[in-house]
């Protein structure tokens, strides 16, 4: 019996981070950026490669580096993709940017 309770308490916790991790990732999918329809404007298609490494993971707070930054149209509106990958925990995601025009000048 006494073999069983630390074998329970590894999938508890296993349990609990995956849940965490779902939590995560969900809330990241809710930020600006997080998905298409929640793009971050930017005046440059320079600023996506910059903007993109800036925020840290949101899993796990790690570094994430650029693995490819492509132009996409999602449901009529034109995008800028980054797909990023972390260094610490590995996992790749998608941040979203619209390309806004700059006010003209009168």
């Amino acid at each position: 019996m006494a073999g069983r309770r630390p074998r329970a308490a590894r999938r508890a916790r296993t349990r609990g981070h995956a849940a965490l991790v779902r939590d995560l990732e969900r809330l990241a999918r809710l930020e600006p950026g997080g998905s298409p329809d929640r793009p971050l404007a930017v005046e440059s298609v320079a600023q996506v490669d910059v903007m993109a490494t800036r925020r840290p993971c949101p899993l796990c707070e790690g570094n994430v580096r650029l693995v490819e930054h492509v132009a996409e149209t999602v449901d009529g509106i034109r995008l800028r993709v980054a797909q990023i990958a972390c260094t610490l925990c590995g996992v790749a995601r998608a941040r979203y940017y619209r390309l806004d025009e700059p006010p003209a000048l009168h």
